[in-house]
């Protein structure tokens, strides 16, 4: 399931969910802060990683230029660049150029100073067990703090954590991976400077397997916004509809 979102920017995107994983009970156990033996320095980072599926968890440099363009394509990619759509070359074209403005916002949007704490992960698969090395990004998430309430009646609400932009692959789905993205944001927001006991996520209300993902891992819904946005790109130009979308909460352990 995923959550993407651009708001620091001119034409952030306010997205539905989509299912991406859902954990089983074969998932792999991801043990963090395990380093990757590749010999580039683009992977000598915190990692999580899978001893059966060789897959790992890696926090992105926010002030590298080119994990942010990998992220933010492989992000608005998996939203927007639905395969088996109907589409005529004129359409393709036309949604292909919003595309590319959305990832460039996204870029954007990482890159620009933030006034609060932010940490974006990634999983990547490794092939070739004897070298590890590194393929492409295989899923993402991000944590951010923003303004939330814990009820539609709360006047003053207070900066939390929330998980935006959960995503996996669909070759990877039903294999721990997203379960591993959110323990690593969450692991993550317990470092973080102010202090937070707990961690929120917000999908969309049809999206009944992304409620029940974050449900599996202890999130339980706290309230309903009839107010959100969700972005459209099937017309000429960009729009939104006006959706549903559940608020999730946890609390982390101390």
């Amino acid at each position: 399931m995923a959550r993407s979102t651009l708001k620091h920017s001119a034409a952030r995107v306010a997205a539905l969910f989509i299912l991406c994983i859902q954990p089983s009970a074969a998932s792999p156990a991801f043990v963090l802060n395990q380093r990757c033996a590749c010999t580039s320095a683009a992977c000598q980072l915190s990692l999580a990683r899978s001893s059966d599926n060789n897959i790992f968890i890696q926090q992105i440099n926010q002030d590298n230029k080119d994990d942010l363009e990998e992220f933010s394509t492989f992000c608005i990619d998996i939203f927007h660049n639905r395969k088996g759509e109907s589409d005529s070359v004129v359409s393709r074209k036309w949604k292909d150029i919003k595309l590319a403005i959305l990832q460039k916002a996204q870029m954007i949007d990482l890159s620009v100073p933030f006034n609060g704490n932010r940490s974006v992960f990634v999983a990547r698969a490794c092939i070739n067990s004897e070298k590890d090395r590194l393929t492409e990004i295989i899923g993402c998430c991000e944590v951010i703090e923003e303004r939330i309430a814990t009820s539609q009646e709360q006047k003053s609400p207070r900066v939390r954590p929330i998980i935006e932009n959960l995503a996996v692959k669909e070759e990877y789905r039903r294999q721990g991976v997203g379960k591993a993205l959110l323990e690593a944001c969450e692991q993550n927001v317990q470092t973080w400077i102010p202090f937070h006991d707990d961690i929120f996520a917000q999908v969309d209300d049809g999206n009944l397997k992304a409620k029940e993902f974050f449900m599996d891992n202890n999130f339980k819904v706290v309230y309903s916004d009839d107010d959100c946005k969700k972005d459209d790109l099937e017309g000429l130009a960009f729009s939104q509809t006006t959706i549903t979308k559940f608020m999730l909460r946890k609390v982390l352990d101390s």
